[in-house]
């Protein structure tokens, strides 16, 4: 077999992005077959992607923690690997930066990007369309279309099995009340409302969270009248994904579990906020719903979300109440 391009994708987003982008390596693997596909990451969404079939290589970027010194170190890397082909979906500087370094003969990039003059195909980001599909769009650009856009993972039996003992034996719900941003969060006391609900209806509850998020998930778990599993920052990023996959059920902020739940077809009730699902990072799992205030002339007040309300009333959250979100939860169940 004649040896396919070798070919980097860079991504050194937050976790979400990163399972965004896993439908770009499929089919970056489908169409070279005999490719070697690298992925640029940051060390703490690198183990997400372990064992999936459509990466040869997973390339470590500490942006955080390395200056100038770790920019210089990952450039060298990555040109002395002699890629062929660098498609960049994350928009910053750095990753252009990396990309013209790279010296790769082809370099893909958003026209939308930061220094996009340092890639040799600029293609638009289609506002309109998911971030799955944003990302495919890339692909497009070198002839690759139809793609299949749902995101998927790899685990073990092990690892599911682990999240089935963690969460205990009985059928369980999962709730995820945190995010990086303030005002994608709902209140502590909607959720342990929504969590109180499940209970009733036989499902044991366990509350998730990334590190640093424990205080939400605690408030969570302290508001809640049954009993609750709280996991919050003890798991690793493959053990929450695991507990994702194996949940009845996700109730989550517009945040990462969202999309980890779009992988493996979880059924979810996304909430939200200062955000809203048109800017293309809504649930994808073929049973989904989505929880939020309609009407608001104030949404979305940014691209991510933000610290705090730009209006002051944060009624796009504050006028969420348990009965809307108890409501998508039975349509999601039913």
């Amino acid at each position: 077999m004649t040896a396919g391009p070798r070919v980097l994708v860079i991504q050194t987003a937050f976790l979400g992005d990163v399972v965004l982008t896993t439908p770009l390596f499929r089919a970056l693997k489908e169409r070279w077959p005999a490719s070697h596909v690298a992925a640029l990451v940051i060390p703490e969404t690198a183990p997400i992607l372990e064992r999936l079939r459509w990466l040869d290589e997973i390339i470590i970027h500490d942006k955080r923690a390395g200056g100038l010194r770790e920019l210089v170190r990952v450039t060298r890397e990555v040109g002395a690997k002699k890629f062929d082909v660098v498609v960049s979906p994350h928009r910053s500087a750095r990753s252009s930066v990396i990309a013209r370094l790279s010296l790769a003969p082809r370099r893909l990039g958003y026209r939308e990007s930061a220094l996009s003059f340092l890639y040799t195909e600029r293609v638009p980001r289609p506002a309109e369309r998911h971030e799955t599909e944003r990302i495919l769009a890339l692909a497009e650009a070198i002839g690759i279309t139809g793609a299949d856009a749902k995101p998927s993972l790899a685990l073990t039996a092990e690892e599911r099995e682990d999240a089935r003992k963690a969460a205990g034996a009985k059928p369980f719900a999962a709730i995820s009340p945190s995010s990086v941003w303030p005002t994608k969060r709902w209140r502590a006391e909607g959720f342990a409302a929504v969590g109180d609900y499940l209970a009733a209806r036989g499902y044991g509850v366990v509350i998730t969270g990334a590190p640093g998020e424990g205080d939400e998930a605690a408030a969570v778990a302290a508001a809640m009248a049954a009993p609750a599993v709280n996991v919050a920052a003890k798991t690793t990023a493959r053990e929450l994904a695991a507990l994702v996959a194996e949940t009845a059920l996700l109730v989550a902020n517009d945040s990462a579990p969202v999309h980890l739940a779009s992988a493996f077809d979880t059924p979810t009730v996304a909430v939200f906020g200062a955000t809203v699902p048109a800017q293309g990072f809504g649930p994808l799992a073929s049973r989904a719903a989505v929880a939020e205030v309609r009407g608001l002339g104030c949404r979305p007040c940014g691209a991510h979300g933000g610290r705090k309300c730009p209006e002051k009333h944060f009624k796009c959250m504050n006028d969420l109440s348990p009965a809307d979100v108890i409501r998508a939860v039975e349509a999601t169940l039913a």
